[in-house]
């Protein structure tokens, strides 16, 4: 069994250890939740035996302990992907898995297609653009970050996510998916069907590709957030699991 650590216990890591608990990760162990609340570091997840922690709390609790972990050979599955979008601390990271053999393996977060993605990236003309579809801001809850977006956008990766990287950590993953944030870029548009999510387009000289996730209301009280924080669960089964993809 792979033991394994969650760094965070808000929403995100409370869903991810609901379902590492009910067996969603057969192949592993739980040796615990760090968190400034409950007492424990990072460093007690690794004295446990941990040989995988899933990052669930914030982008510079991120930055202040991904180093150290890699560099006592323990990999990570950050959902505070958006730290990447600092290009030394993504290179620093980099270089410290390269040492020790660690590994970071980035979650889809709300969207897909990043194996994709990644295949399109090794063909001459390879573009990637993440869509926003915004619906009515009428219709959204009060705090929801998506009312702040500009309802017709179009720039690069970083000056989408610039606008708010509170919510567009998949702006960051899909660039790293892509081959790096000269390929990539973020639109918003407001969806003739009236649905808000998320979609991939790609493009390169040989194919062209779209994969759309939509966001659909909570039912049983299961929220979109579920799949953000289960992408972790499911990354955490790709890398642990005897038959994989």
């Amino acid at each position: 069994m792979t033991k394994v650590g969650i760094i965070g216990a808000g929403r995100l890591g409370s869903i991810v250890r609901e379902a590492i608990e009910q067996g969603k990760a057969p192949e592993c162990e739980l040796v615990g939740v760090a968190s400034r609340s409950l007492g424990v570091s990072a460093q007690d997840l690794i004295d446990r035996g941990a040989s995988i922690i899933i990052e669930a709390s914030k982008p510079d609790a991120l930055k202040e302990q991904l180093i150290g972990i890699l560099e006592q050979g323990v990999s990570v599955i950050p959902l505070s992907t958006g730290a990447f979008a600092d290009a030394e601390f993504l290179e620093k990271t980099r270089e410290a898995a390269r040492r020790s053999g660690a590994r970071v393996y980035l979650p889809h977060g709300a969207e897909g297609g990043f194996d994709l993605a990644a295949t399109f990236s090794l063909i001459p003309g390879m573009k990637g653009t993440v869509v926003q579809y915004i619906p009515e801001r009428s219709k959204m809850p009060d705090g929801n970050p998506m009312k702040a977006l500009p309802e017709s956008f179009k720039g690069t990766a970083l000056e989408g996510f610039a606008l708010s990287p509170s919510h567009l950590n998949v702006v960051i993953e899909t660039s790293i998916a892509c081959g790096g944030f000269e390929n990539t870029f973020y639109e918003t548009r407001i969806p003739a069907d009236g649905k808000g999510g998320f979609a991939l387009e790609l493009e390169n000289d040989a194919a062209a590709a779209e994969i759309r996730i939509v966001n659909k209301p909570p039912k049983d009280g299961i929220p979109m957030m579920s799949v953000i924080a289960l992408s972790a669960v499911s990354t955490l089964n790709r890398v642990t699991q005897p038959v994989t993809f």
